[in-house]
């Protein structure tokens, strides 16, 4: 080896060695399994944390799952990688997978797929091992094209950052800032073979079709350094994307809101500045997706659009079951269990004697009072004179045409009136349980009782109403 391939190479495991200690990816003692397809890429990966072995005295495993793609040629990139561990006395642990069969049995991308059973396969190997750091050979070129292609399909700041140095505690990537000629440099400087993967060059894949032509191109016509400037780049979105996070987890935690069923007042809001308010409804919105996917720019704009909309009582239809309404003076992301398909429910009710409300979760409950319990109603409490109550009584949902005298009136008014009124949301508006006679609605729980049936000095019998 000559002298300017040594400094090559030790230039290249010091660049790798001082992304390991900047972004505080291992410490003395870690057990790591190294992720090794075989391709340049990992193989460089596998020699230059062997070298950082003798330094912090980690555990290398070499994890290696074979997808069974490509038949033959993938069965020689586990007897490569195994052969290869084993020759660099490094634990070795494989599995073997049929990739096409599962997509035949449960459909989706075939990117999709490999990428959630290695994670699968990692995980295992993980428990198996007492793993407590996996390492992938992702490279700065690797980066470039992550953030191109996410910027082709429309990414906001959070995709357009790329991936991280350290995921999850667990996940690092010590090669995120050598680019890939670097590691074929360093790899010919130990005179290491590597294997490469036919598939690499198929171009119906977008990502290779990124690689083999869009940023030879734009790196010859328009920037020399394309990769190095996309990771500066991306260096500087992780910044900015994690101030922002920290800020909308602060607003969560302060405005207690429950992602589960946010509430959320409408002028608090549209206090925000824009991108904590985008953020914010992101946030809320994948709380719902088990992968944090599924949600877009569509669905988050619909949602904004929502917040500054005119109109008491509007609502969008969301992913995962969602609705998000916008109920007077607030906004409410939740799983829809109100709705104006509310089927109607209607139970007699007897003095005394209760109903179990199925529709609703309510209970009301009837029964006798001493004229001196009159005490003054409340929101689930009121007092009702019997001698102007016209029997039978009964629990029930709202009709098209029901009046009610309110307290204090001389004349009626429509119950849905007296809702709107009351800004009762429209989607809660057939689940409230109101009591009514044979005449008229009675009592609208939390709204208004019937100036016929008040308690007054001639009364003779009262009975109580409850709600809870």
């Amino acid at each position: 080896m000559t002298q300017c391939m040594m400094v090559n190479a030790s230039i290249t495991i010091r660049k790798a060695l001082s992304t390991i200690e900047r972004n505080y990816m291992l410490v003395p003692g870690d057990r790591v399994g190294v992720a090794v397809s075989g391709g340049a890429d990992s193989v460089a990966l596998l020699h230059i944390l062997r070298i950082a072995t003798e330094k912090m005295n980690l555990e290398l495993f070499a994890l290696h799952l074979n997808h069974g793609i490509r038949g033959e040629e993938s069965d020689r990139d586990q007897f490569f990688v195994k052969d290869l561990s084993e020759s660099m006395g490094i634990p070795f642990e494989s599995e073997m997978i049929s990739i096409p069969d599962m997509l035949r049995e449960r459909g989706g991308s075939l990117e999709d797929v490999c990428r959630d059973e290695r994670y699968a396969f990692f995980e295992r190997i993980r428990r198996k091992r007492g793993l407590n750091k996996i390492a992938l050979g992702h490279t700065l070129n690797d980066q470039a094209e992550t953030i191109i292609m996410r910027f082709l399909r429309g990414s906001g700041l959070e995709g357009l950052k790329g991936f991280l140095p350290v995921r999850e505690g667990l996940y690092i990537r010590p090669l995120m800032d050598l680019s890939r000629g670097e590691i074929i440099s360093f790899l010919e400087d130990k005179k290491s073979d590597f294997i490469t993967d036919s598939s690499n060059n198929d171009v119906t894949y977008l990502r290779n079709r990124i690689r083999k032509r869009l940023i030879p191109d734009l790196r010859k016509s328009y920037n020399s350094r394309l990769e190095e400037n996309i990771g500066h780049t991306a260096e500087i979105l992780r910044l900015e994307d994690d101030f922002i996070g920290q800020s909308v987890a602060g607003i969560i935690s302060e405005w207690r809101i429950n992602k589960d069923n946010a509430r959320i007042d409408l002028d608090r809001l549209k206090s925000l500045h824009p991108a904590l308010l985008w953020r914010l409804v992101k946030v809320i919105l994948e709380g719902h997706s088990r992968m944090k996917n599924g949600i877009g720019y569509l669905h988050v704009k619909a949602v904004v659009d929502l917040i500054y909309a005119r109109g008491p009582s509007l609502s969008v239809n969301l992913p995962f079951n969602l609705t998000a309404r916008r109920e007077y003076d607030a906004l409410i992301i939740g799983s829809d269990i109100c709705s104006n398909d509310c089927p109607d429910f209607s139970y007699k009710v007897s003095i005394p004697g209760s109903v179990d409300i199925a529709e609703t979760g309510k209970i009301m409950k009837l029964d006798w009072a001493g004229l001196a319990e009159a005490e003054p109603c409340s929101d689930n409490t009121v007092f009702m004179d019997y001698n102007s109550i016209i029997c039978p009584l009964m629990v029930r949902n709202l009709r098209p045409g029901d009046r009610i005298q309110p307290l204090g009136m001389e004349g009626t008014k429509k119950v849905a009136r007296l809702m709107i009124d009351e800004k009762v949301p429209k989607m809660k508006r057939r689940l409230l349980p109101m009591l009514a006679d044979n005449s008229s609605v009675l009592w609208v729980p939390g709204l208004r009782l019937s100036d016929r049936v008040k308690v007054t000095n001639v009364t003779e019998k009262v009975v109580k109403a409850q709600v809870f």
